[in-house]
């Protein structure tokens, strides 16, 4: 392989923030990489993966221009603050080793601080905006990560919201930065008529992280609030259980909501059951106070749920008019809404049909050509054919928690 490719014509991949267990940045990493895989290319990719990775590509069989290494399991997301310090001290490691080949960080939480000839992925700057919720993280978005774009040639990132607010908070030319969209799989569309109707234990369904962020405890007390006049379960899926626990402490959840038999806590649950879940879902409800790109109501609208999600950041141009929209704050809105939505089938056929609609807009294939073109133009190497390699199996129906 050395033989055939030059420092030129190389790129090397960090994608070492896919782990076991999937979260949203794993999930873009991971389509990301099959989807490169499946364009014709004459660059070659050199793409570095942690072992506990291995179960995400055990059915997929990448092309010759692709060089895949391993490196240990302990560089993973699943192991949390120890696994992003190594996966970031491993960023710089590679910006030493492959000093003349163009390097692509998959993440804010992986970048080489003294690298020009980088591409780095920003997915938001939640840490700077709420510095209450995440205050080992503050200083290095405010400091490390702001040393470390002033390096990078190209920053990609997944909206225009969080384009605009890398330009006012890192001052970072307009130019160098590029919104890419994620893609959502597409799972074929059941009819309307067949999706409206309700299942035996009918239920509402959030997916996502357990955290003050994704305002878990709003969504609890505004279903609360409607339970009496709906005959619904609330369905919680993902991880972080004792964050229900410590509200129950101090006082912003009820004390009985643990035994409270119409509120489910799933935690983590595979790939199948996620989609099984979206298409059982009368209702997926996303109140999160902030997103960079927000991924779960574009799978909700693919496996044709309606959708309730919170009017902030991102999630209105990543949403478009293809949801209902709540102030996040306002609980007796969030309430509203879910209940206008839950008995209104006129309403929900209509989200129903524009969630079809919107989730068409959102491609993995399209997304990696634009990533393909930013490398290109940066390895200045010419345009090859961009059809799909017969070889590679390119559907994927990946989904966990954000």
């Amino acid at each position: 392989m050395k033989s055939q490719f030059s420092n030129k014509s190389k790129i090397i991949i960090n994608a070492t923030n896919i782990g076991r267990r999937m979260s949203g940045i794993g999930v873009y990493v991971l389509n990301l990489v099959k989807a490169l895989a499946a364009q014709d290319s004459d660059i070659h990719f050199i793409v570095y993966l942690n072992e506990n990775a291995r179960q995400h590509f055990r059915d997929f069989s990448f092309p010759k221009n692709f060089t895949v290494r391993w490196v240990r399991k302990w560089l993973s997301p699943d192991y949390h603050f120890p696994g992003h310090l190594l996966r970031l001290l491993f960023a710089n490691y590679l910006s030493l080793k492959h000093r003349q080949a163009l390097l692509f960080n998959t993440s804010q939480l992986v970048v080489s601080f003294f690298r020009r000839n980088q591409i780095i992925t920003i997915h938001d700057v939640i840490p700077l905006l709420f510095k209450r919720y995440h205050k080992k993280q503050y200083p290095y978005f405010k400091y490390l990560l702001k040393f470390a774009l002033r390096y990078a040639d190209r920053i990609i990132t997944p909206s225009q919201h969080t384009r605009q607010l890398l330009q006012k908070i890192y001052g970072i030319p307009g130019e160098r930065i590029h919104v890419i969209h994620n893609g959502v799989p597409h799972f074929g569309e059941p009819t309307v008529e067949k999706r409206i109707n309700t299942p035996p234990t009918p239920y509402i369904l959030y997916t996502g992280r357990i955290c003050a962020m994704k305002n878990i405890t709003a969504l609890i007390r505004a279903f609360r609030c409607i339970r009496d006049f709906v005959n619904h379960h609330l369905v919680i899926v993902g991880d972080g259980r004792n964050y229900i626990k410590d509200e129950i402490r101090a006082g912003r959840l009820p004390a009985d909501m643990l035994t409270d038999e119409r509120i489910v806590i799933k935690g983590h649950v595979e790939n199948g059951e996620m989609e099984r879940l979206y298409r059982g879902a009368s209702l997926f409800v996303f109140p999160s106070l902030y997103e960079g790109f927000g991924l779960p109501p574009l799978e909700a609208m693919a496996n044709g749920c309606p959708v309730v999600a919170s009017y902030a950041a991102s999630l209105p141009e990543v949403c478009g008019s293809a949801a209902y929209y709540v102030n996040p704050q306002d609980i007796p809105a969030l309430a509203e809404g879910m209940y206008n939505v839950l008995t209104n089938q006129t309403l929900q056929r209509e989200l129903i049909r524009k969630g079809y609609a919107r989730v068409r807009h959102f491609s993995w294939d399209v997304s990696a050509r634009a990533h393909l073109e930013i490398i290109r133009k940066l390895l200045n190497v010419g345009e090859a054919s961009l059809h799909v390699t017969p070889s590679v199996k390119r559907k994927s129906k990946l989904r966990h928690p954000a």
